[in-house]
């Protein structure tokens, strides 16, 4: 599946502004829920729990949060190679860690992907077939916290009403919008004519709202791309064993990002709680706050960690842990992504 070569400018000045628009947005509300978290707090102590955090836990945490994106880059391997196209292990982990910068600064983690093709466009990898490969994984990774939250509901129903008490109708909430999700992205991967009716239909909308205003030129270019698209997508329609390989690979993955904050609170020296207990709270988090469409969940992501935690152990303690977990599963994979994107543009004007 080869497609002709293309020529860009990289990311335009309005999606520039764009992203700096939400880096500053991000900024601001991280800035009040800190002072909301910590207002009242004693800070002292707070800063005294961090100083005591054993430093070779927090490696290991920053092992885990690191591991998390290169599975996430095995699992993209293997869905790229499935579907005829080679792919390095090397420049998967550096798509991931790609799309998580731009996860991050962008409201429903919605500027990740389109980065991700863009980059994997540049080395040779059709449209098409990273299209089709980031849907399919992102499917797949939507199943993995459906599988996860599946066990905890059959086997820790009482932990899970014990720990989120009246905001369980909010877990509620974000597993039917994961369920809903995981439907419709698989009408677009695994519908013959899912894809093209939706994208129908999204068209015909915007050219009512004149977003876009030469429908026919439009039209022409989307049958294009969407016939680049269904030739992935067939690939994988017929693949199945491809989805239970990566499924069990993004398990691991989730798996991998919850075991981060089991880490932390050894660091912190938490013993009382067990290492499945730890998951399955950071796991609420995930699935109650992810649908919400802010940049990389900030604010409540922080404050929900808290209200959980500290059902554990004392507030103080609660928020040091929020602070160390969300510092290394979080802000220090964004630095690394930013370090990786920065890097990868500036070789890419080199050559």
């Amino acid at each position: 599946m080869k497609e002709k070569s293309t020529t860009g400018k990289g990311i335009s000045m309005r999606k520039k502004k764009t992203y700096v628009f939400n880096i500053i947005l991000m900024i601001v509300v991280l800035a009040f829920t800190f002072y909301t978290l910590l207002h009242g707090e004693d800070l002292r102590e707070i800063l005294s729990v961090l100083k005591k955090a054993d430093k070779s836990w927090l490696v290991f945490a920053a092992v885990f949060a690191v591991a998390y994106l290169v599975l996430q880059a095995v699992s993209l391997k293997v869905i790229v190679q499935s579907a005829g196209t080679s792919m390095k292990l090397k420049d998967g982990v550096k798509y991931t860690f790609i799309g998580f910068l731009f996860n991050a600064i962008t409201p429903s983690a919605s500027g990740g992907q389109p980065m991700q093709v863009y980059y994997m466009r540049q080395d040779g990898v059709s449209v098409g077939v990273s299209s089709v490969a980031l849907l399919f994984w992102t499917i797949i990774y939507k199943v993995a916290l459906m599988v996860i939250e599946g066990i905890v509901i059959l086997f820790f129903r009482g932990f899970l009403h014990q720990y989120l008490g009246h905001y369980y109708w909010l877990f509620v909430l974000g597993m039917a919008v994961n369920l809903v999700s995981i439907v419709l992205y698989s009408i677009v991967v695994f519908s013959k004519n899912g894809v093209r009716n939706l994208a129908l239909l999204g068209t015909w909308i915007c050219h009512k709202l004149r977003i876009i205003r030469n429908k026919k030129r439009f039209m022409e270019r989307l049958d294009h791309s969407l016939e680049l698209y269904q030739e992935g997508a067939v690939y994988m329609r017929t693949h199945w064993e491809v989805f239970f390989v990566v499924l069990g690979i993004t398990v691991l993955q989730r798996i991998s990002f919850f075991a981060v904050t089991w880490f932390v609170c050894l660091a912190l020296g938490q013993h009382g709680a067990s290492p499945w207990e730890i998951v399955m709270l950071q796991s609420f988090v995930a699935v109650c706050i992810d649908i919400l469409p802010l940049p990389g969940g900030v604010g409540v992501n922080e404050g929900f960690f808290v209200t959980l935690f500290k059902q554990i152990m004392s507030r103080s303690t609660a928020v040091s842990a929020m602070l160390l977990s969300r510092g290394v599963n979080f802000y220090i994979l964004m630095i690394i992504g930013a370090v990786v994107a920065v890097y990868t543009s500036a070789r890419k004007v080199t050559e």
